[in-house]
């Protein structure tokens, strides 16, 4: 039987080349889980003023590059599972799910499915 595997650092960053270049539909993809962090999150759990310009902004580009809607479609029409992590806030997580994120792992997980029963109804 094959073991479920998840995409190394490596991995995804070879799949956001492809995917950018267009030529992500016609490699094969051996993995079943894209894990990834929201690299937005970073500003949270750091004191923004104590972070430098250059820091801020690949933080902002790596948010931008990863949360891709498209990406995570393709990625989910094939059959990957994407889950976004570790996210806290309701907002967080509406922005994981809007993207089309399969699933998120967060710290709270009561707090997670009171938001799922209501972002459901």
């Amino acid at each position: 039987s094959d073991i479920p595997i998840l995409f190394s650092l490596q991995r995804v960053l070879l799949i956001l080349g492809l995917f950018f270049t267009g030529l992500l539909p016609f490699v094969p993809i051996r993995e079943q889980f894209f894990e990834i962090p929201m690299p937005s999150i970073i500003l949270k759990l750091k004191e923004p003023h104590t972070m430098s310009r250059s820091q801020k902004f690949l933080i902002w580009l790596s948010d931008l590059l990863l949360m891709r809607k498209a990406l995570f479609d393709h990625l989910t029409a094939r059959g990957i599972q994407v889950y976004i992590w570790v996210l806290n806030e309701e907002q967080e997580y509406k922005r994981a799910f809007d993207l089309g994120a399969t699933g998120v792992m967060t710290d709270y997980p009561t707090k997670l499915r009171d938001f799922l029963h209501n972002f459901a109804a």
